[in-house]
């Protein structure tokens, strides 16, 4: 068919009743308004900045061996403290450590350096976690993506909130990987501890399982929900909510590259330079 074929075009008026809808609700979905981005962007007030809590402690992930040795140091002299017939062991070379799916935490003190903290957190993703070779996980966890924080260890005498940084570092990075909840097998001393980090009985019944990775030791099995928690501890108003749910801690830093590429914006990268995440 040629042009000439074409019927002439012609303007058909618009419904009254469509027309007024226009013009009460304004732009539909699909229509945009670019006089919009010439628009004067509207300034924002005194005072209404982001406030950076600052932490005497950096919150880093190990990427590196010397990194990994500093924390296995630690390791042993932490939990020397407590198991001292087992500090050399917790002191040596874990394959847990270099399996792809764990991520290990650790805390440098900025003053002096040292490393002061340190939290493994392995997932389920492609094997199954330590603690379910001794217990078996309730029907309702079954088929979940979770993970086991394991090797949390504080420099004894660090008097700062290195644990509870070093949860609400697991926490963000189990946001950002989709994992919904953590396992952690405790003994009776560091039950309080867990318990104030948001941690529950997993069974509901308090047992004390024997952990084949533990030494064989009793524990009791704690689960905390990644989904669930932050709801749970601003109902009972936990003094530990704002840390760990509010406030911002620019020096728990697990995400570098990624926030480097989100503070620099795309405009200002070359083509095909798009930086990894950490």
């Amino acid at each position: 068919m040629y042009r000439e074929d074409f019927p002439p075009a012609t303007l058909l008026p618009m419904p009254r009743a469509l027309e007024m809808s226009t013009l009460d609700h304004g732009l539909r979905s699909n229509d945009s308004d670019f006089g919009a981005l010439n628009a004067v962007a509207p300034r924002v007030r005194a005072g209404a900045s982001v406030i950076a809590h600052s932490l005497p402690f950096r919150v880093r992930v190990v990427c590196e061996d010397n990194q990994l040795l500093r924390v296995q140091a630690l390791r042993q002299l932490a939990y020397g403290r407590h198991l001292p017939a087992q500090a050399a062991s917790f002191g040596s070379a874990d394959p847990l450590d270099r399996l792809e799916d764990t991520t290990i935490f650790f805390a440098e003190d900025k003053a002096s350096g040292k490393l002061v903290g340190s939290a493994r957190v392995q997932s389920n993703r492609r094997t199954p976690l330590q603690i379910e070779r001794s217990v078996e996980l309730p029907e309702v966890r079954r088929g979940q993506l979770l993970a086991e924080i394991t090797r949390l260890c504080v420099m004894p005498g660090y008097d700062q909130p290195v644990r509870l940084a070093l949860v609400k570092a697991s926490h963000l990075f189990c946001i950002a990987t989709q994992i919904g909840g953590v396992l952690a097998g405790s003994r009776r001393s560091l039950l309080r501890t867990y318990e104030n980090l948001g941690f529950t009985d997993l069974f509901g019944d308090e047992r004390l399982c024997p952990l084949l990775h533990a030494g064989g030791l009793p524990h009791r099995v704690l689960f905390r929900d990644t989904v669930t928690s932050e709801a749970m501890a601003r109902e009972r108003c936990h003094p530990d909510y704002n840390f760990v749910f509010r406030d911002y801690h620019p020096d728990i830093a697990i995400f570098e590259a990624l926030a480097a590429a989100q503070s620099a914006g795309l405009r200002t990268q070359a083509p095909g330079a798009w930086p990894c995440a950490a």
